[in-house]
């Protein structure tokens, strides 16, 4: 039996992780660390209350086994420095925590088009926290590109449900390699970095949005 670790739990992705940790059998015990109370209650689940910006201090009683990140914000809700801030510098010193603890695996949802040198300040960041996430020393790394991302969220989100319907509509002429561009939700996110968890590769892994999509 395993125990895992969540960041991001409040999150459309993060609620769907939790839930879904807590239902396998493979795992005893699911410990979600927040800033605050969540709206969650189960004999597996354990909340840790903690600042993001103090996770080199954060121990645990426990071993844990792998690390789920679902950390992530908006321009819109937090500016480029809040983006920079969760997006890159949470997951960062998620990721080291995670040798720091002898954690073997970490899991993160990063995005489709992830790159360290696009011109678009958000993909640019996310390229540029998995260059850091894959240089830090961590046994196993998966790092998983959805496309859009539906389910119900807590805020609306006006850009991505416009969005959503744009993709409805064209998302049967998504085929070959644009398939990678269909919406997934966050439960076929979740679903597929479960799946992840249970092989035993080592190494640093991109998983892009068509194998999401198997789930």
């Amino acid at each position: 039996m395993k125990t895992a670790l969540v960041a991001g739990a409040t999150g459309l992705v993060g609620k769907q992780l939790v839930n879904q940790l807590i239902a396998n059998d493979e795992y005893s015990k699911v410990i979600v660390i927040a800033r605050r109370e969540i709206n969650m209650s189960h004999p597996k689940l354990e909340l840790k209350l903690t600042s993001f910006d103090q996770l080199d201090e954060l121990t645990f009683d426990e071993t844990i086994d792998e690390c789920f990140c679902a950390l992530g914000t908006t321009q819109k809700k937090s500016g480029k420095k809040g983006i920079l801030k969760v997006d890159f510098e949470y997951v960062v010193q998620l990721a080291k925590l995670c040798t720091r603890l002898s954690i073997s695996k970490f899991l993160v949802v990063s995005s489709n088009g992830a790159n360290a040198n696009s011109s678009f300040f958000y993909m640019q960041t996310k390229g540029k926290m998995e260059e850091a996430v894959k240089s830090i020393g961590v046994k196993t790394v998966y790092i998983v590109r959805p496309s859009l991302i539906t389910g119900k969220r807590e805020e609306f989100r006006l850009a991505e449900v416009f969005g959503y319907y744009l993709y409805k509509l064209f998302t049967p002429l998504m085929v070959g390699k644009l398939r990678v561009l269909r919406p997934v939700s966050g439960l076929q996110i979740a679903n597929s970095m479960i799946a992840l968890a249970q092989k035993d590769d080592e190494g640093n892994f991109t998983v892009e949005s068509d194998f999401i999509q198997l789930f």
